[in-house]
């Protein structure tokens, strides 16, 4: 789970960002009634277009514009795939300029809470939302639209450790084992995976784990694509917090080369989807927003990305995701910047990635 590093820098200039557009500072609560999609679309199709600041991946991006397309035609979708660390500064630079680009974004929570502080987001509640749990309810009301959510699995070679000799990783502390050292890597960016261990675990235990993984050499592999080839290729055997999801997908297509084993309590956090202050295509982003987090439009998010969805009708993958089987915790989303950059500034220490 990948998050930006430093985001309370990143959002520094969001300090005169209120002045310069003319707004009022904090966080925006009032939510307009949810209108039906047959009361928007004339006004959606009349505006055009919906433009989206995404963090879904790019393989992903074209096949949910389509299916948006197939369901509401004559609104086209503009999308802009950012990475994690780049979204929220941007967002923030252009409505700093009084530039009103976006319509919707989605994005990892930690990053999107941090942008409804800012007053760059306004509140929106769609007609149908799944529920949230309970460790997500703190956020505040009309910015609850967890598009997906993410969980982080040990992901490793099959045939590499049976002929390294070594037993298959079914916990994080296998990997602090000495016959482990040097032989997997970690994302020094995933505070959420940090965030979510100290949930889990406490925060002196969640520490003192992460320091064990640091003194064990670990490769540091900032990209989860990266450190997936990377493991399929044997070199080296696992990664300690991959995307589930991705090493469900390559599992499927390469289980001589992948496998991944899902740790309990599992880390989780949620990725949230939102309207931006001023969309320049109001009525637009709310078809757009409804559909997204419809029961149609979360079965199209579980069948294009194999992500997880919390609606109910959503047929996920259960060897990602079961709550039955490996209770989640989860990342925090409510968290102020500083508290956040404190965080990943120790998980850094603790991996020697600083």
């Amino acid at each position: 789970m990948r998050a930006p590093v430093g985001i309370a820098a990143a959002l520094l200039l969001a300090g005169t960002l209120t002045s310069c557009a003319g707004a009022a500072a904090g966080v925006t609560t009032k939510v307009e009634p949810a209108q039906q999609p047959q009361e928007l679309l004339p006004q959606a199709r009349q505006e055009g277009k919906v433009v989206w600041y995404t963090t879904f991946a790019d393989s992903d991006v074209d096949d949910m514009i389509s299916a948006f397309q197939k369901a509401y035609p004559g609104v086209k979708v503009e999308a802009l795939r950012l990475s994690a660390d780049k979204l929220p500064s941007r967002l923030v630079t252009e409505q700093r300029g009084r530039k009103y680009n976006a319509d919707v974004i989605s994005a990892d929570c930690e990053p999107v809470y941090q942008l409804i502080q800012v007053g760059t987001l306004t509140p929106y509640e769609p007609p149908q939302v799944p529920p949230l749990p309970e460790q997500l309810r703190n956020l505040p009301k009309g910015y609850g639209n967890a598009v997906y959510i993410l969980t982080s699995a040990i992901a490793y070679n099959p045939a590499g450790v049976k002929a390294q000799h070594l037993q298959p990783p079914t916990s994080i502390e296998d990997l602090t084992r000495p016959e482990w050292k040097g032989r997997f890597s970690i994302d020094p960016s995933a505070i959420n995976w940090y965030e979510s261990l100290i949930t889990g675990l406490g925060h002196d235990k969640a520490l003192e784990l992460v320091r064990k993984l640091g003194d064990n050499s670990p490769r540091l592999v900032e990209s989860h694509t990266q450190s997936l080839t990377e493991v399929q290729a044997g070199e080296p055997l696992a990664s300690v917090n991959a995307y589930a999801y991705k090493a469900a997908s390559l599992a499927k297509k390469t289980p001589t080369r992948m496998a991944f084993s899902n740790t309990d309590p599992q880390p989780a956090a949620a990725a949230l989807a939102e309207i931006a202050r001023k969309a320049p295509h109001p009525a637009a982003a709310k078809l757009f927003m409804d559909w997204l987090m419809s029961n149609e439009g979360q079965a199209n998010v579980v069948g294009i990305t194999n992500h997880t969805s919390l609606d109910t009708t959503a047929k996920n993958d259960a060897s990602v995701y079961d709550p039955t089987r490996w209770k989640p915790a989860w990342s925090l989303p409510v968290i102020s910047a500083d508290t956040y950059d404190h965080y990943l500034t120790e998980y850094q220490k603790a991996l020697h990635a600083v």
